[in-house]
């Protein structure tokens, strides 16, 4: 049986693995830290979450796509040095990912925290930038994978 070469330490990781470690940790604690803090609010009865519907839903997914996303940049940093893209491609890909992680979660945050009646907050302009550089990042990945078998 062929023994896997152990994967590298961060500090010997790319340049493009080690952005993805370093923003998919503070993601994932910020996720689960934010689903602690909602559980607490709703456990204790804050009005301020009980009696607006909108600002519970939109903090909700703001915590979900923090953890979310968080253990997507995990997973991407085994993948960010994908030999089926040139660097170029590479960089893009994880620039993209890295921008809609923050923008996603941001947007909803922002969207909730601050909002006019019955409609959410203007930071929810950042969802869909977001979804958007998300997207392109995934796409650039599926066509690595299917420009270069994977071994």
């Amino acid at each position: 049986m062929a023994r896997s070469k152990p994967s590298p330490s961060p500090s010997e990781a790319s340049p493009l693995r080690r952005a993805h470690l370093r923003l998919g940790w503070p993601l994932l604690l910020s996720g689960v830290l934010a689903g602690v803090t909602l559980e607490g609010l709703l456990g204790f009865k804050w009005t301020a979450l009980l009696g607006d519907p909108l600002r519970r839903e939109l903090l909700a997914l703001a915590h979900f796509h923090a953890g979310l996303l968080g253990l997507v940049n995990l997973v991407y940093a085994g993948y960010a040095d994908s030999p089926g893209l040139g660097e170029r491609a590479r960089r893009a890909a994880s620039r993209a990912l890295r921008l809609g992680s923050l923008c996603l979660p941001s947007g909803f945050l922002l969207g909730g925290l601050w909002h006019p009646e019955g409609d959410p907050g203007l930071g929810i302009v950042l969802v869909p930038v977001g979804a958007v550089a998300i997207a392109v990042a995934v796409a650039l990945q599926v066509y690595a994978v299917w420009r270069r078998p994977l071994t």
